[in-house]
């Protein structure tokens, strides 16, 4: 239930407006009254509060002094006022924006619209926190990388991960903006790998390398200024959204073998997606990162449908080609987030985060059509049935696992070619 304090130094007001929440809204909302611009600052030191109804004209410290104390004080800064006032002049209500307020009303207010401006604004702030929640998580993925990894709008830097701080000795990407803006004026000019100086004044540097991308592999030279050496990178780069993802791969000293090995211990063989075993460790981090961040992940389990009969009639050459189309199939259709890995024989998994059960029901039944209706190597068509579950508080990999396994099993019984859910 949300809290939400209500100032007035008039204690009918007051009363008014409790009478108003308990007959409305008593089941989401708790109200706290305080009579006085000070004593709204003592609830604010001492309880959660996460939406503020103050009034303008009080005595000793009035509302548009208190709103300012409130924002100026780093642990209340960010909850939301909405003032409420008898004057409906316009330097009033410019006045209640000034200092920090999100919204007004005159008094006499309309109940509806007071709690339809309540609701508003406290989605507002869900919304902002989700989307830091989303923010903090892309930023920790890109941090797990070694690679350095840079967002680009093909101007400048939107986005790097800690590797490219730690290559240039820096602390943050406003350090690096501040020196370099982009990532392409840190490209060594020296023959054989790309830089600036292959780039037209009427060209942006992403595009030229997006379309040497096409053809070959690019690499560019980097001063590190770590170790004091010129280092070679294997650049790739992608469209991601609106912007573009840059990653770079130091090969000065690449270890072949060493790679080779770790890929083999991370990556199913046939299909090239992640083994069970690389999926246990990345389902780890999903869940702790979903507890850290208070927020869920949906996770999916898919089979092929009669497979068995597959490799029986046609042949284990025919079923392994099954095997990879609809794995490439599938990695066509979800985000470069979703992690994606072979459970073992016909059966596939897949981690989807910030994702809840509907959703991730919906996402299902897309790939789903997509496998029903794609054509396959001498067998024409096959299905997939779907058991789908969502991380909740207490959740194990194995308490995850046992439900969407009995939702795979409801859809294998229901008839095959569905996809069945267990929240």
């Amino acid at each position: 239930m949300k809290r939400v304090l209500c100032v007035d130094d008039i204690e009918t007001n007051l009363f008014t407006l409790e009478a108003l929440f308990e007959t409305h809204h008593s089941d989401k909302y708790v109200v706290v009254t305080a009579m006085s611009g000070k004593e709204a600052l003592e609830i604010l030191l001492c309880q959660k509060i996460d939406m503020i109804l103050l009034d303008v004209m009080m005595p000793e410290l009035d509302g548009y002094e208190t709103a300012k104390l409130i924002l100026s004080n780093k642990k209340t800064k960010d909850i939301p006022i909405i003032f409420i006032t008898a004057k409906k002049d316009q330097d009033t209500i410019s006045r209640c924006y000034d200092v920090g307020g999100v919204d007004y009303l005159s008094k006499p207010y309309n109940e509806q619209e007071l709690f339809v401006r309540i609701k508003f604004h406290l989605d507002m702030v869900e919304n902002k926190r989700v989307l830091e929640v989303e923010k903090k998580f892309t930023q920790d993925i890109l941090d797990m990388q070694d690679n350095l990894v840079v967002i680009s709008d093909g101007k400048k830097v939107v986005k790097i991960n800690r590797a490219v701080t730690k290559l240039f000795c820096l602390k943050s990407i406003d350090d690096f903006i501040a020196q370099h803006t982009c990532i392409c004026f840190t490209f060594v000019h020296e023959d054989g790998y790309f830089h600036l100086g292959l780039v037209n004044d009427d060209e942006l540097w992403i595009d030229v390398l997006l379309e040497q991308l096409k053809s070959k592999d690019v690499l560019v030279l980097i001063n590190d200024i770590e170790n004091s050496q010129l280092n070679s990178f294997d650049i790739k780069a992608k469209v991601f959204g609106k912007d573009f993802l840059v990653t770079l791969t130091n090969i000065t000293s690449f270890d072949a073998e060493s790679k080779y090995n770790e890929h083999e211990a991370s990556y199913d063989s046939l299909t090239n997606i992640y083994n069970r075993t690389k999926l246990n460790n990345l389902f780890t981090i999903q869940i702790e990162t979903a507890k850290v961040n208070n927020n869920t992940f949906a996770f999916v389990m898919l089979d092929i449908d009669y497979f068995k009969a597959v490799n029986d009639n046609y042949g284990h050459l025919i079923g392994d080609a099954v095997l990879i189309q609809m794995t490439d199939l599938i990695k066509k259709h979800i985000r470069d987030s979703d992690i994606f890995a072979r459970w073992g024989g016909e059966e596939f998994v897949l981690l989807l985060p910030h994702v809840g059960l509907k959703k991730a029901e919906e996402i299902a039944n897309y790939l789903r059509t997509k496998i029903e209706a794609d054509k396959f190597p001498e067998i024409d068509s096959i299905t997939c049935s779907f058991g789908v579950t969502c991380y909740k508080d207490g959740d194990n990999i194995d308490s995850i696992i046992k439900r969407a396994d009995s939702a795979l099993y409801d859809a294998k019984d229901a008839g095959r070619n569905i996809v069945c859910t267990v929240s």
